[in-house]
């Protein structure tokens, strides 16, 4: 790892590498001569300024190398953010005798956080938050952890409203963490919820697309940089194609790396997309089908197709409403988005029950009801 950074930095001026990573010239040298433990924020910066397609492969060397307390909890939250979650239960199986107490402090909390992240390992989420809720944490990062870990369980348990509401609260806190890579990471963590929370819940399209855009910027895990594009490209589903088809596309991309179950649902939003926008796709749903030959001014078509096909999703319902005219199937395509707490795409949906002359009033209530 370490001569293959020397080669790296060969290229540039060392000075102002240093620079750039916010730290000193010696800090490199001795990083590179392997003589000395530094900061493992500061050689991430310098791992991703030098080689950044060789980040993990390097970071998991080095991860293997540290023995200071400080590096430790980096290292976990890197391990947390990165799904490198056997380098993670390895970190806290090596420290866990350790006499430090603030990095004691630290293992338990990342302990559930590994949990959380291995749900399948036989512990309930009210058993995972009984055990949150009764330690004692000295510190103002550790006790946001475990604060986040609060809104995770919300969000998982589609508590929406109280999920966003500790986000904001805890975006508040971070101001005061120390640990400036703990702080930039939180930080990242609580957008990516707030981003989806933002678009879908209170359909606020510009935060969303600011908070997917700051995760993205902050590179702190690939699975978040997909869900944030993943967010701008349901962000921009109607209003401009070629760049919602983009961050799809990245968002599909990266799951296909990892997670098939997102890739498909991405794949799906994409074919959504392109039926939407009248777009040529490689088309596997009737209903999609249909909707692109409906915008193509086929429209015999494309009633002629659904003949066979019943909608299931909000989405289906959306489309098949669109197509035959249907304003009752256009209300029950809004009545699901309301249910899965969907306001944007319910939002469209409204305005397409508009051209109906619907009753505006009726519409708004039933939202604010669902909401």
């Amino acid at each position: 790892m370490r001569q293959i950074l020397k080669g790296k930095i060969n290229r540039y001026s060392q000075a102002e590498v240093a620079e750039f990573i916010e730290t000193t010239s010696p800090t490199i040298t001795r990083f590179l001569n392997g003589k000395q433990e530094t900061s493992l924020y500061t050689s991430l910066k310098l791992i991703s300024y030098l080689a950044p397609k060789e980040e993990k492969k390097m970071m998991l060397e080095l991860i293997k190398e540290i023995e200071k307390p400080s590096n430790v909890i980096i290292a976990l939250e890197y391990c947390s953010t990165n799904r490198l979650v056997k380098t993670m239960n390895y970190l806290l199986k090596k420290f866990k005798d350790t006499s430090n107490h603030e990095l004691k402090e630290y293992l338990s909390v990342y302990e559930l956080i590994y949990k959380w992240q291995m749900r399948h390992e036989g512990i309930s989420v009210e058993q995972l938050m009984s055990k949150a809720r009764a330690l004692k944490v000295t510190t103002k990062e550790g006790n946001v952890l475990i604060k986040l870990l609060e809104v995770y369980v919300y969000f998982n348990e589609e508590k929406y409203h109280l999920a966003y509401d500790l986000a904001n609260d805890l975006q508040s806190l971070t101001q005061d963490l120390d640990i400036q890579y703990l702080k930039n990471s939180i930080n990242a963590r609580i957008a990516e919820t707030k981003a989806f929370l933002a678009l879908n819940l209170i359909n606020d399209v510009e935060q969303a697309k600011q908070c997917a855009t700051y995760v993205i910027k902050s590179k702190i895990g690939r699975s978040f940089s997909a869900f944030a594009h993943f967010v701008l490209g349901e962000a921009q589903r109607y209003s401009d194609f070629e760049m919602s088809k983009l961050h799809f596309g990245k968002a599909l991309k990266c799951y296909s790396k990892y997670s098939s179950l997102n890739a498909e649902e991405t794949r799906k939003e994409i074919e959504h997309l392109s039926a939407i926008h009248g777009k040529e796709y490689a088309y596997q749903n009737a209903i999609c089908k249909a909707m692109y030959l409906y915008n193509n001014k086929n429209q015999s078509e494309a009633v002629e197709l659904l003949n066979n096909t019943k909608p299931s999703t909000a989405m289906e319902m959306m489309f098949v409403g669109q197509i035959q005219q249907d304003e009752q199937m256009l209300m029950q395509a809004l009545t699901k988005f309301v249910q899965e707490k969907d306001m944007f795409n319910a939002k469209h949906v409204k305005k397409l029950l508009k051209e109906h002359e619907s009753n505006t009033a009726m519409l708004d209530n039933l939202m604010n009801i669902f909401a």
